[in-house]
């Protein structure tokens, strides 16, 4: 299928009158759809109105045109629903990768009904605050260790009735499965898995369901096209791959390879491979190749080395194209950092991330509070004003527009000058000059601002730390200033 690799290749498929419909110009839509910063579906009504057989197969060309080399598959239902794939490239900073990696976390169903609603508790209100937003768990994995349809109803009706997650469900017994989707009716959950041996009973509730299906050959990555292929050929649309599960140090670098060829070859056009592929680090548990034995010290030494690589794969994996994920770890320092390496692998390159640039109040402030400003990106701005709450500091913090750049970036770029700062007080609507002391603080790496702003402004200023984390102490020593 041929793919858009610039504008032109579906300039000639926009209307002539381009921007009386969407408001801007025709190569202006084309550049926007090719880069992703527009949908096709946001236009669809506009572009097939008047609805002709012109318009139709206009549009059908640049759906072709326009579609992500790795299909998207979407899994769960309402709010929480989660989309997999999308993507178009190897590298993240060639465009952007897009549909962050969401983090499924495994129960079984011969768990403890207290032990499983507590498991369950903490995956569905885990978050955490990061850059102006708060990361979550997204996903729950249904283990059926018992083999038993109806304790596997059971518990996946337990996690109906206390979780909204999308859930995976993990059998590759085709009659417990077909009471697993029973039960998960009309939540659209993701079946693991189907394989060679059980290829058509899965196909069949795959389809009558209408649910995505993992397809797994063990880490062949030729079984695995060959089981994509049937599937196709049956009528499944809705595939996500298994690359394998290394638990060994030698499996988990193949498996790491397979991730890469997987994705090379589906941007190479390879149709059978153009799917979106789940990563399993959860089979680090099984690193040893036994059950925990000995003593209390020496389980858990065992399930710490366990933690251990199950966090380096699956932070590995989410850089090399997992789009999905099951782990079991769920203490806090097997977390963050899966959450956190999703949030920035999948934030635009092309778009700094930014708050908007206002006057913000910290605590109570009032007339004699201090003033202070930093820059809108959002990894400055949040350091800057957690620093300050957490310290119980009552101010006014101004965040200056500097188009998502930090301080010193930006005052040794130019976007951060004394006009600009200027201009950013005058757009939020705050008077310095109406202040008791009208004394403006400055970030320490924008100290070179501070004879130009005293004289564009007509006020005093003080330079503050180069590290806000110091912020607290220098106020207690520093204001109100002496006069």
């Amino acid at each position: 299928m041929r793919k858009a690799k610039s504008p032109l290749d579906v300039y000639m498929y926009l209307p002539a009158d381009s921007e009386k419909r969407f408001g801007k110009s025709k190569m202006a839509v084309a550049t926007d759809l090719v880069g992703r910063k527009m949908k096709l579906s946001e236009i669809k009504d506009a572009f097939l109105s008047p609805d002709t057989d012109g318009a139709k197969r206009d549009f059908q060309a640049l759906s072709e045109l326009l579609e992500p080399s790795i299909r998207e598959i979407h899994i769960g239902a309402k709010e929480r629903q989660v989309t997999l794939g999308g993507d178009d490239v190897m590298f993240r900073h060639t465009l952007s990768f897009y549909n962050k990696t969401p983090i499924a976390v495994d129960v079984w169903d011969t768990m403890p009904e207290d032990a499983l609603l507590e498991r369950i508790q903490k995956i569905q209100t885990f978050r955490k605050f990061y850059v102006g937003d708060f990361l979550y768990l997204d996903m729950i994995a249904v283990r059926c260790v018992s083999n038993d349809p109806d304790v596997f109803g059971k518990c996946i009706q337990t996690i109906l009735s206390k979780s909204n997650l999308p859930l995976v469900l993990c059998t590759k017994n085709p009659t417990v499965m077909r009471r697993g989707l029973e039960e998960s009716l009309g939540q659209k959950p993701l079946m693991y898995a189907c394989d060679q041996k059980n290829r058509m009973e899965m196909t069949k509730l795959a389809l009558e369901f209408e649910v995505p299906v993992v397809i797994s050959a063990g880490g062949n990555l030729d079984a695995l096209k060959s089981l994509s292929a049937a599937l196709q050929k049956d009528g499944v649309s809705q595939i996500v791959l298994d690359p394998g599960a290394g638990r060994t140090d030698a499996e988990i670098g193949q498996t790491f390879l397979n991730f890469i060829r997987i994705r090379k070859a589906a941007l190479d056009g390879d149709s059978d491979l153009a799917f979106p592929m789940i990563a399993l680090p959860i089979a680090s548990y099984g690193k040893t190749g036994k059950k925990h034995q000995g003593n209390g010290e020496k389980r858990a030494e065992e399930s710490a080395e366990a933690a251990y690589f199950e966090t380096m794969v699956a932070t590995a994996m989410t850089v090399r194209y997992a789009d999905l994920m099951i782990i079991h770890g769920l203490e806090p320092y097997e977390i963050l950092p899966l959450v956190h390496v999703t949030k920035m692998i999948y934030t635009d390159p092309r778009t700094p991330a930014s708050v908007e640039p206002k006057m913000y109040k910290i605590g109570n402030p009032g007339p004699d509070s201090p003033v202070l400003f930093t820059t809108n990106f959002a990894l400055t701005f949040y350091t800057v004003e957690s620093d300050l709450a957490s310290s119980n500091i009552d101010c006014y913090l101004l965040s200056v527009n500097t188009g998502g750049l930090g301080v010193e970036a930006a005052v040794a770029g130019g976007q951060l000058t004394p006009d600009v700062v200027k201009a950013g007080f005058e757009n939020s609507g705050f008077d310095l000059q109406s202040t008791t002391l009208q004394t403006l603080i400055l970030p320490g790496l924008a100290a070179r601002l501070q004879t130009g702003l005293e004289k564009e402004m007509k006020i005093s200023t003080l330079v503050g730390p180069t590290d806000s984390g110091r912020l607290s102490k220098w106020l207690l020593e520093n204001w109100p200033p002496k006069k």
